[in-house]
Formats: C-alpha cells, structure tokens, sequence
C-alpha cells in the first residue's frame, strides 16, 4: 500500500481510525507527518506516548474559532471526529448535529481558509437510506462536502463511505466479549441480520485510495463483504447462550451501501456515486459477498492488536 504524504491532521485522531493511521504509517514508513486533533487531553497525552513522531492538539470541530491555526500549513484534513453511538445520537439530537454537521461544516470552512489541498469526509453505510439521527447527520456530511465541488472552493472536498470497522468504540464485539466473560447471553437483536465487517487496516487502506484519487469527484463506496450477526455471535463465543432481544425502533435488519435511488457507476473493487451514474444499483450487507468465519477472524486479530495499542498506560 502506497501511504499517504505530507502533513495532514486527523480530527478526532485519537480515536480508533487515527491510532490505525499512525499505526501503518510507521509499519510502511510513509513520508508523513500527522497532527492529532482532540477535545480530550487525556487521550492526546496517551497517544503521544505511542506514537511521539506525531503532533498534538486540542480542539474542537464545534468551535469553529479553534480550527484555524491548527490547520495552517497542512497539505490534507482527515476528518474523522464525530458522535457515534446511535442511542445517544437519538437521545441527544441536539448535539449530534452540533459534531456531525455543524463540526463538519466548521472543518471544511477552516480547511478552506487555510488553503488546505484536500479534506476527506468519512462517511458510513448508516448514510445510506438513513433511518437514525446518525445516519442522517452523516447524510448531511455528505451533503455540506458535494456542496463543495465547485471551482470556488479551492479545497478538494473527498467522500469515502464504508461499513463498520471491527471492534471499534461501541462495536458489538467488546459488547459480546464483556456478556461472555460474566457469564451472561449475548444480546442480538435479530438472527437476520446482517452487517458489513472491515478491519481497521482495511479502513485506512480506503482512506490511501481515496486520497490517491484527490481529482476524482464523489463518493467512493468500497465493495465491502458482510457476515451475519448471528453467525459473528456464535463464531466468536461457541459456547455462550445467544438471546434474540428484538429490533431497536432505529435498526435495519440490512444495512446499505448504494441505495437505488443514488447515482452510482461500478468499478473493479469500488461503487462511485456522482453525476455520472445511474440510478438502480442496490448494494446491501444481505446481497453482498459473505465473509468466510476465518476471514473475519483475521480482522479481528487485527483489531485486537490496535486495540493493545490504545489502553491507557
């Protein structure tokens, strides 16, 4: 994989995508240097630890006035901040909407007045055919970065839209690991369901392309494989009891990629969808390509080894 270059800031780099990034920049020796943005102190002093090569700062995507200096002198913006776990987004709408759009909004402005090359919007499946507060809010990401494709705003505003990334913050497999090791029933919410698995090198492999691709317009869509929960649950814990709790009122029993409403045109390894597409593609995690239960075991090896990486010390 050919890394990224230059100096670029990850907003909210201390999460799971930014320990990923730096990761791989080391393993691959990428002529890279990244400033980490964060609203917490706490987790910037504990990423410094590990990766000292890299620049620290706090921020924070919904002050709009304290974006500015920090991306001066930047070539690329990553923009991975945003609030992510559905409940509290449909709890508190409010401030979803402060993070994942107008903290949006904030950072393509300030990417722009700092004459910044290009700022990289990460979007989700939950996007698609939004049904949550947090699906919509990354629908109106994608919205503010496709209102950006003009010749006036000088700042390449880039869309990359993928599925989830395993054992993430608020993923369900730190959930399920914690129900087995007290003994308890792992909760699922309905043994339909289905859902798309990336490991968190895969997620930074589609951030290198779509990067790479900096003149192409849209949004790229990766052709992600999927795995039923039910099947995951009774992979990772064998011997636990598994409980059917029923659908949450926000949840899809499949989740979407490339809805065939969207304009979408198909490559090799990837969907586009831009003005050059056509409509009546649907790409779902129910008529996507399955993952083998070996494959996703090596996801989540990968993911277990970022994980070591990021506990406190």
């Amino acid at each position: 994989m050919t890394g990224l270059e230059g100096n670029i800031l990850i907003t909210g780099g201390t999460g799971t995508l930014g320990h990923a990034i730096c990761r791989q920049a080391r393993l691959e020796a990428w002529d890279c240097r990244f400033t980490i943005l964060s609203r917490s102190e706490l987790n910037l002093a504990r990423m410094a630890i590990v990766f000292p090569e890299h620049r620290y700062v706090m921020g924070d995507v919904r002050d709009a006035d304290s974006l500015g200096a920090s991306f001066t002198g930047h070539d690329g913006v990553i923009h991975a901040a945003a609030m992510k776990r559905i409940p509290e987004c449909e709890q508190r709408p409010d401030e979803c909407w402060k993070v994942n759009v107008q903290g949006s909004h904030n950072v393509l402005r300030a990417a722009q007045k700092a004459n910044v090359e290009w700022c990289l919007g990460i979007s989700t499946d939950k996007a698609c055919a939004a049904v949550t507060c947090y699906g919509a809010s990354k629908l109106m990401l994608e919205c503010l970065f496709k209102s950006a494709w003009t010749e006036s705003f000088k700042t390449k505003a880039l869309l990359l839209r993928y599925g989830n990334v395993v054992a993430s913050n608020g993923s369900v497999v730190p959930i399920w690991a914690k129900q087995a090791e007290e003994g308890k029933p792992l909760t699922v919410t309905s043994t339909e369901m289905t859902r798309f698995w990336l490991s968190p090198s895969d997620a930074v492999r589609l951030i290198v392309e779509r990067v790479k691709h900096k003149y192409q317009m849209g949004i790229l869509v990766p052709k992600v494989k999927s795995l039923g929960i039910h099947h995951l649950a009774r992979a990772l814990h064998p011997n636990s009891e598994i409980r059917e709790i029923g659908l949450r009122s926000t949840e899809k029993i499949h989740e979407d990629l490339v809805a065939l409403n969207e304009l979408s045109r198909e490559a090799r390894d990837f969907y586009i969808i831009d003005s050059e597409g056509i409509p009546g593609t649907s790409y779902t995690s129910n008529n996507a390509e399955r993952l083998e239960i070996d494959e996703f075991m090596s996801i989540l090896d990968d993911a277990i080894h970022l994980e070591s990486m990021m506990r406190p010390v």
